[in-house]
């Protein structure tokens, strides 16, 4: 085992034994089952949607809450309690420490939004229609726009405190599905003379993933919260399925959050 693994199986054990993520765990897996419950009361498509509806916003404001609180704390907190410092004082790198740090909060957030995807599959098996594999991809798509909203964080924690950094890390999601949702409604000809801001801002911007299940939704303006219809001057805007280019490019932006946070941690102090 490598120093850097080491320290970020330390990371997630801390993590673990933490009473606010266990609550947040138990939480979303509830709303998973309530969701399924609530599903079983229609039938034929209308289930159908009410799971999926109902699944989606779970994963996505659930999620996008456990993505803050993870990444809001992830250098600021043990940098101001020194424990940091202890460790670099151990032998441990910089980098070992961001990798450590930001890698645990990933596997952390992965497998809190995983358990909550299996008993919402679970929910679909019980109610007579099967796997429902749109969803999965749906899941897929959503814990990579948690993921960027997350590492946003973490990038900020090295530099603010927690609240700041929460801040931060929304803000950059917000940018990132308002980079979408203006370009498409560039695309569909609704914004008018500021389209080539629009598509400067699509290009640099990260974004957020919308997947095949939710865009059929949102068309049918069936998503709920997870994906509400989007109108500009009063027009309705319906958002495509994310192509490769925009998994690859958000997944990038991940990269360069991931790299501001280690050079935030390189001029922070260590206690």
């Amino acid at each position: 085992m490598t120093a850097t693994t080491a320290l970020a199986a330390l990371q997630l054990r801390r993590l673990a034994r933490r009473r606010w993520l266990q609550v947040a765990l138990s939480a979303g897996l509830a709303a998973a089952v309530v969701v399924a419950l609530v599903a079983a009361a229609d039938e034929g498509l209308a289930r159908e949607d009410a799971l999926r509806r109902g699944a989606a916003s779970v994963l996505l404001l659930g999620g996008l809450a456990l993505a803050v609180l993870l990444g809001s704390a992830a250098i600021n907190r043990d940098g101001d309690a020194g424990h940091l410092g202890m460790l670099a004082g151990a032998g441990a790198t910089r980098p070992q420490l961001v990798t450590a740090a930001v890698g645990a909060r990933v596997v952390a957030l992965l497998a809190v939004v995983a358990a909550w995807a299996v008993v919402v599959q679970a929910g679909s098996l019980a109610l007579g229609m099967g796997l429902d594999g749109p969803l999965a991809v749906h899941t897929l798509a959503v814990a990579e726009g948690l993921l960027l909203a997350m590492i946003a964080c973490a990038a900020a924690s090295a530099v603010v405190g927690p609240v700041a950094a929460g801040a931060f890390g929304v803000a950059v999601y917000v940018l990132a599905q308002a980079a979408v949702n203006l370009k498409t409604a560039a695309d569909q000809n609704l914004i008018g003379t500021a389209d080539t801001l629009v598509t400067a801002l699509y290009h640099v911007a990260p974004r957020t993933v919308t997947s095949p299940m939710i865009a059929e939704m949102q068309l049918r303006d069936v998503a709920g919260p997870a994906a509400p219809r989007v109108e500009i001057n009063e027009n309705p805007v319906f958002v495509p399925a994310a192509e490769w280019d925009t998994v690859v490019w958000t997944l990038a932006w991940c990269l360069l959050l991931g790299i501001l946070c280690a050079a935030g941690l390189r001029r922070r102090p260590l206690v």
